[in-house]
């Protein structure tokens, strides 16, 4: 067995003490920033898109200066059907958008963590999720939205876009 002088232990300590700490500021340098989540405020309002069967709605509203919660529903008949709630927040570097789809899920929050920001375009992501694997939205003019759905289902590529136009 060696012994360590009091140098070399200070030399090791040291040498972990820089190594953590490098770590640390890699791990600060990744994720998204309170501006890249201030981009998403464009969602704010109410969204409306027209379908043959009745129309389908989502409204966002900010809850915090790092959350906002949506609704999505739709009427058909003069009823008004939920259809999900959403929260989409900012959490240690996390954007995460997170719905919970009435009679799925068992009702609990699926997280969806965005991977990208390109202009005025965000998707979200969750390869575990059975589907949607991918949440695109898209304020593309300003007065309108793009959402979307896509992933797999039964190792079938899917895609279903979602077309709103704000409501004034």
């Amino acid at each position: 067995m060696t012994r360590q002088t009091g140098f070399s232990k200070c030399v090791m300590r040291n040498g972990l003490v820089v190594l953590l700490l490098a770590s640390a500021a890699m791990i600060q340098g990744e994720g998204f920033t309170k501006s890249d989540f201030e981009k998403l405020s464009a969602i704010v309002g109410s969204w409306k898109m027209q379908r043959s069967g009745g129309n389908m709605y989502e409204t966002w509203r900010r809850v915090s200066p790092v959350e906002f919660s949506g609704i999505s529903y739709k009427i058909e008949n003069g009823d008004t059907i939920k259809l999900e709630t959403v929260r989409l927040y900012l959490s240690n570097r996390r954007v995460i958008y997170a719905p919970v789809a009435f009679g799925q899920n068992d009702e609990k929050e699926v997280l969806f963590d965005l991977k990208s920001i390109e202009g005025k375009k965000f998707i979200f992501e969750n390869p575990k999720h059975d589907f949607p694997q991918r949440i695109g939205y898209a304020f593309l003019p300003a007065d309108s939205l793009h959402a979307y759905i896509e992933g797999t289902i039964d190792s079938k590529p899917r895609h279903i876009d979602y077309k709103y136009s704000k409501l004034r």
